[in-house]
């Protein structure tokens, strides 16, 4: 038996099976990322567990927001909707705080005490929530796609 067809043609079909593609893509990645991450610490670095643990998630979290802010600009202006420039700002801010964080020697004249690690490391954690959730909602607003 056949699958039931939607009133999309088969290039708007292409469209949304691309977009969940990629939507999956940026659900796994994160969490592919902190894996490596984790791993190469227990078998490379062993100095300061908690300050590297804390950039992770602190450049993470950006690195995501970033990532959710520019698609967020990049599908209305694809789709002729609207040219949203406060999303791009918003991207561009949040992909230049990782950029500016990635070394870790900034992060730690930042953040030079241990004690306030936390403030970072709960920034981070719910920027990299927030985003994964974010794209796990658009994933599930996509119809199914059938071809």
């Amino acid at each position: 038996m056949n699958p039931p067809r939607n009133n999309w043609t088969d290039s708007e079909n292409i469209r949304l099976q691309k977009f969940k593609r990629g939507a999956g893509i940026l659900l796994a990645l994160p969490i592919l990322v902190v894996v490596v991450i984790i791993s190469i610490y227990f078998a490379v670095w062993r100095t300061d567990p908690l300050v590297r643990f804390t950039h992770m998630i602190w450049v993470l979290g950006f690195w995501m927001s970033g990532t959710v802010a520019l698609f967020t600009f990049i599908i209305p202006v694809r789709l002729k909707i609207s040219l949203p420039i406060p999303t791009l700002i918003v991207a561009i801010i949040f992909i230049s705080l990782a950029i500016f964080f990635t070394p870790i020697s900034r992060f730690t004249s930042a953040f030079p005490n241990q004690t306030i690690l936390i403030l970072p490391a709960v920034i981070g954690a719910l920027n990299f929530i927030t985003s994964w959730l974010i794209v796990l909602h658009f994933r599930k607003k996509v119809p199914p796609v059938y071809l």
